[in-house]
């Protein structure tokens, strides 16, 4: 069902490991972007591979950390919503368990990008196997210079925290995740303002899903315009699906978008 961007990788052994990862060329964007490219170079290409949020929205995420207000003095945060609450849903799950450097590599690229120096990925509380997973992750890219301090001796910092919710459906919506990050009760905010201008505690914020990130890596690797090449029209790249049911062979399945179900299915 033709190229595998994010789970080209899955069956090999220890992939889950940072060792592994980078043998098949993992943290490379993380290099390309800070050693090479500007953080409105990283937008702009996002911008040009036409990606849209994995998260159900499918609204373009380059034009969404476009809107990303910078005043200055103020932080700024990039939350990944990894709360996954739909019924039949697990394949954010299934890339976090698998090959978590993956989510983490597209947390550093992301965040630089939008000028972020602390940056959460939110999941739900009763995902403690993913949560343990990603904070080892979080520990072996730490300790070899990915995350911390001057990042690779190009001055950039970024903290990275995982962040466990208390299980509520709700928190699945980007302000009732933010209300929950900051320690409240999980309730939808007005908006305006909008998580962009008035995000987590106050400051601009933004929040896209755990394969929307992921699937930054291949963009600054390949170049948005090659990302835009795959798909169809204005749906570009890849998507994950979750498959269950009554199948012959349910999983997770990478397809290019613009497959037919029935060609999914059978």
């Amino acid at each position: 069902m033709g190229r595998k961007l994010l789970l080209e990788h899955i069956n090999v052994p220890g992939i889950n490991t940072l060792a592994v990862y980078r043998e098949k060329g993992g943290y490379r964007a993380v290099e390309k972007a800070l050693k090479t490219l500007t953080p409105d170079d990283v937008v702009e290409e996002v911008k040009k591979s036409g990606l849209r949020g994995r998260g159900g929205a499918g609204f373009p995420t380059g034009m969404k950390w476009s809107f990303l207000a910078k005043p200055e003095g103020v932080p700024r945060y990039l939350v990944c919503n990894g709360d996954e609450s739909e019924p039949g849903t697990f394949k954010d799950r299934y890339l976090m368990t698998h090959i978590p450097h993956a989510l983490i590599e597209g947390m550093i690229v992301s965040s630089y990008a939008l000028g972020a120096n602390t940056s959460y990925i939110y999941l739900r509380g009763e995902m403690m196997p993913q949560i343990r997973i990603l904070e080892r992750a979080i520990e072996e890219a730490k300790a070899a210079g990915w995350l911390g301090k001057n990042i690779l001796g190009t001055g950039y910092d970024l903290e990275l925290y995982v962040q466990p919710g208390g299980g509520a459906y709700i928190c699945g919506e980007e302000t009732a995740l933010l209300e929950s990050l900051e320690g409240k009760r999980g309730n939808p905010r007005i908006k305006p303002p909008f998580p962009a201008i008035a995000g987590l505690y106050g400051c601009p914020t933004v929040v896209n899903n755990v394969e929307s990130i992921a699937a930054v890596v291949p963009i600054i690797n390949d170049g948005g315009d090659e990302y835009a090449k795959i798909g169809i029209g204005r749906s570009t790249g890849t998507k994950l699906i979750s498959a269950s049911g009554n199948l012959v062979r349910p999983g997770v399945y990478e397809i290019e978008l613009g497959v037919p179900v029935e060609e999914f299915i059978y």
